[in-house]
């Protein structure tokens, strides 16, 4: 298997880099191994795309290495500004190369894998490509193949991606870590680098001048607001006040009933900008984008843990997707279709109890929905995942039917397409699309309503914090609010404890 850098269409060449981003970028490469920290919003991706751009100004080339989709994407799109050779660099998942890795070295990694991955067991990808990378021949490969190693969005690193990244540095040596331990918010599952403990040691700190990129041109008082609140935010384990200081674009809402949060969701009506509604559970997060009738749509975890539900019957309140031939395939689609759109009220418990036994609907009394009742009898009388799709664009087209789960309505429905298309297992099509999503990027979306740990990485003109009390963890308070270029609502009470 060839690692090296795959070559596609040529780009023009990179516009001028200013003396300064010239300067730190070269900085940068001289002193790898290295380690950079820097805040959100002020440049880090910007630097390293230029380090990266540099060195492939002398023939050099770069393995870059992020956490998530949206990272990668986020990089791709600073090296085609500066023009950089793609010949000349490699950006992907972290978990992503570990699988290529595991996947062509499936003897060394002692792991057989799928073609179509399966992140749901991501850590065993990682310790397998552990495993590879200790072998001289895949040390020789990566020599040849790499001059620098860039590390992106370190402090979300497990010490199984750090004994990764240390067994790979043995043939990178020239590795560039960059993080922010503040925004360390995925150690829920597996326990986090620690930035002093694990990477200063091997990686010294290389001090980098902060500007606040990402508020330039928009609210860069707000910008100056969330840098300032690191310290006290790094603490953590104290009462802070989020209404301390006077900010522009800071608005404090402290009655946070639901129609509150509705009158302030619906403000940002411009089409040009972008509004996050952010809260801490995903349940909350869909109760909010619900009672928003459409406005807003709710951004799935990558992985479609809410389709792979409804699909495999694994989460308490989900069916089981039933086999062609059932006739409570209706049943099931009517039960999905209340879970991703609101204004079916006449779907209620009398008419799921018929379609449970497998009586006819079509003749119940439910005004304004009779399109529907009729494709409901239809797939009962033929159930097939056809009938499904088909009754899917029924559903759309009534008046009072707004989808909030867009995602995971587009992405479960294509997986039952396929299924009459390629005879392939509804779950294996879903993984398919979400591998897919992965690699090209979410589908773009004026107003979402989403978690932290979904959009870090990501930027908004504004956010809004559905319920201030639920961010008492520091790190997922900064990310929430770090988010914002424009505007910041905070709906609740604005004093918090803060956890440590």
């Amino acid at each position: 298997m060839s690692m090296a850098p795959t070559a596609t269409l040529r780009l023009p060449p990179r516009p001028s880099m200013d003396e300064r981003l010239r300067a730190e970028a070269n900085r940068l490469l001289s002193f790898a191994p290295v380690s950079v920290e820097m805040p959100a919003g002020t440049g880090k991706t910007h630097l390293l795309a230029a380090a990266v751009a540099t060195a492939s100004e002398s023939k050099r080339r770069c393995l870059v290495l992020t956490h998530t989709n949206a990272g990668v994407d986020a990089i791709r799109r600073r090296l085609r500004e500066f023009g950089v050779d793609s010949s000349r660099v490699r950006v992907e998942t972290l978990t992503s190369w570990a699988f290529a890795l595991v996947r062509a070295y499936s003897m060394l990694a002692k792991l057989s894998v799928h073609e179509i991955p399966d992140w749901s067991v991501s850590s065993d990808y990682i310790k397998g490509a552990a495993r590879v990378v200790t072998a001289t021949a895949v040390q020789d490969m990566l020599k040849n193949s790499f001059d620098y190693l860039f590390v992106d969005e370190y402090q979300d690193c497990t010490r199984d991606h750090h004994v990764f990244i240390q067994r790979t540095t043995r043939a990178i040596p020239q590795t560039v870590l960059l993080g922010d331990r503040l925004q360390a918010i995925f150690g829920f599952a597996d326990p986090l680098v620690d930035w002093n403990s694990d990477v200063l040691p091997h990686f010294p700190p290389l001090s980098i001048d902060i500007h606040p990129y990402r508020w330039m041109g928009h609210n860069p008082k707000l910008g100056q607001w969330i840098l300032a609140i690191r310290n006290t935010l790094m603490t953590g384990g104290c009462t802070f006040d989020l209404g301390a200081a006077s900010v522009p674009g800071l608005t404090l809402v402290p009655n946070k009933s639901p129609a509150s949060l509705t009158h302030e969701a619906l403000k940002y009506r411009e089409k040009s900008e972008t509004t996050v509604l952010l809260d801490k559970w995903p349940k909350d997060v869909a109760r909010h984008t619900s009672r928003l009738r459409g406005k807003y749509t709710v951004m799935e975890d990558i992985n479609g843990n809410f389709m792979r539900s409804w699909i495999k019957g694994d989460a308490p309140e989900a069916l089981r997707l039933p086999d062609e031939a059932d006739f409570t395939l209706a049943n099931w689609f009517a039960c999905f279709a209340k879970a991703c759109i609101i204004g079916l009220g006449g779907i209620d418990k009398p008419l799921l109890e018929k379609l449970r036994k497998g009586d006819p609907v079509s003749h119940l009394k439910r005004d304004g929905m009779e399109p529907l009742l009729r494709a409901l009898d239809h797939i009962r009388r033929n159930p097939t995942y056809d009938n499904v799709c088909k009754a899917a664009r029924v559903v759309e087209s009534l008046p009072s039917a707004h989808v909030y789960r867009w995602e995971a309505w587009r992405d479960t429905l294509a997986a039952l397409r396929m299924c009459t298309d390629e005879d392939t297992p509804p779950l294996d099509n879903l993984a398919m699309l979400r591998e897919r999503l992965r690699k090209q990027g979410r589908r773009a979306h004026t107003r979402i309503a989403s978690r932290t740990l979904l959009v870090k990485g990501l930027e908004y003109d504004h956010v809004i914090i559905a319920n201030t009390q639920s961010f008492r963890d520091p790190k997922d308070l900064y990310v929430a609010l770090s988010r914002a270029r424009k505007s910041v609502t905070l709906c609740g009470p604005s004093v918090i404890r803060l956890t440590r």
